[in-house]
């Protein structure tokens, strides 16, 4: 998928790309049995908004997990960092731009996982930011 196809759709078609992407895959969907198809189609992968691990560092290599399936449409590209953090439920946003010097802070609570994802492309690929050329 481009950028310019995103661009150019509806904010529900962005979602629903966003969900598809996050779906489970085929292959993922025949080892399961007793699982009733239809509802499983619909299910996706999401965020794990607690914040709480029993493994250091499990949350975040989990989450980064999920944020780094759409590195391929640039994300990382407009920013000196982008940093998903969750603590007790509630999403936060910490970026800096790659052409400005301020460190901003989102706070996303009760957003749902496409929701953060959506916001994370109108803070970067949606943005109209410069963007870091990469070779």
């Amino acid at each position: 998928m481009e950028i310019a196809q995103l661009k150019q759709m509806t904010k529900e078609e962005v979602l629903n790309f966003i969900r598809q992407r996050l779906s489970f895959s085929a292959e993922i969907k025949r080892q399961l049995k007793h699982v009733n198809e239809d509802a499983f189609n619909k299910e996706h992968r999401r965020f794990e908004m607690s914040g709480n691990e029993e493994t250091t560092g499990w949350c975040t290599l989990f989450n980064t997990a999920i944020l780094n399936e759409f590195a391929n449409l640039g994300i990382y590209d407009y920013t000196s960092y982008l940093f998903l953090d969750f603590d007790n439920g509630t999403p936060t946003v910490y970026l800096r731009y790659y052409s400005d010097n301020e460190n901003l802070e989102y706070d996303l609570n009760g957003y749902s996982t496409v929701e953060i994802i959506f916001t994370i492309f109108e803070l970067t690929i949606f943005s109209g930011k410069p963007k870091r050329q990469r070779n």
